[in-house]
Parts: C-alpha cells; sequence; structure tokens
C-alpha cells in the first residue's frame, strides 16, 4: 500500500532524532554513515525526516552550494520500502531547490534506488571505481535545464 502525500509529514531533523535515524541507516546500508556524520548532517539543515503517524520512517541527507545539490544519502525502514516514502523525500527535496542541478552516487546493485532516480529526471554520468570499497558508484545527474525543456 503506498503512502499518500497527506499521510506523511516531511520536516527538518533535529537532534532527537538521531538515534531513529541512526538505526534506520545501520539497517539499510553495508557501511553505514558513523552517529557522528549524521549528527553533522542534521546540525548543519542538511538531513529531513519522513513521519507517519508521528514515527520517523526515513530521512533524506543532502548538501547545497549555490545551485547545485548533492543527494548524500536517503533511507527508509526495512518493512516500510516500496511505499513511496523514498519518493516523498526526494520529491521534497527537488521541490524545494527547483533550481538547481542535482548530484548523487549509488550502488549498481541497489536497483530499486536508480529506478527511484531516474523516475526524477536523474541519468547516469559515469562511474566511481571502488567507491563503496567492494562494488563501483554510478554517478547520477538531473540537470535543471533537461528538466525545464520536457515539460
Amino acid at each position: 500500500m503506498r503512502i499518500e502525500a497527506d499521510e506523511i509529514n516531511i520536516r527538518p531533523a533535529d537532534e532527537r532524532d538521531l538515534e531513529k535515524i541512526l538505526e534506520i541507516e545501520t539497517r539499510s546500508f553495508k557501511k553505514p554513515w558513523s552517529k557522528n556524520l549524521l549528527l553533522y548532517s542534521i546540525r548543519v539543515g542538511g538531513m529531513f525526516v519522513a513521519e507517519i503517524d508521528g514515527e520517523i520512517r526515513g530521512y533524506i541527507a543532502f548538501s547545497k552550494i549555490l545551485d547545485e545539490v548533492h543527494i548524500e544519502n536517503i533511507a527508509v525502514e526495512p518493512e516500510w520500502r516500496g511505499k513511496g516514502i523514498g519518493s516523498h523525500l526526494l520529491k521534497f527535496v527537488i521541490e524545494k531547490n527547483k533550481d538547481c542541478d542535482f548530484f548523487l552516487e549509488v550502488r549498481p546493485s541497489n536497483q530499486s534506488a536508480i529506478s527511484l532516480y531516474k523516475k526524477f529526471g536523474f541519468f547516469e554520468v559515469g562511474r566511481r571505481k571502488k567507491y563503496y570499497g567492494d562494488e563501483d558508484a554510478i554517478m547520477m545527474v538531473r540537470r535543471k535545464e533537461i528538466i525545464r525543456r520536457t515539460k
């Protein structure tokens, strides 16, 4: 069952959310971010959480420099995946930064993430060898000029 926009609350993360974010992070990635790195992202304002019925179910971390946004991390609790939470988070950040280009790296083995990014207009521009240690990274971009022309 997909989560509708009116069922989800996306808000800036704060330090009280750290333990839940860390739990989602460690359940989601082979090489999770450290608690300190997550805390830093919260403190600089580059992290938003998705709440359903008052419970955090996912988050997105990003950084912005001028007109470029780097999607650094996006994760959803395993039992809540496939319900559209990742889409809502990504759409939220894109809408808040409409006049920006977007960049990210993703594991080639993470086909669900690649499909999500393509749905939002991202395309592959290259590879970073052994970026994850055990796996290369696909570099993906979403260019504002291309998105404008296709609308």
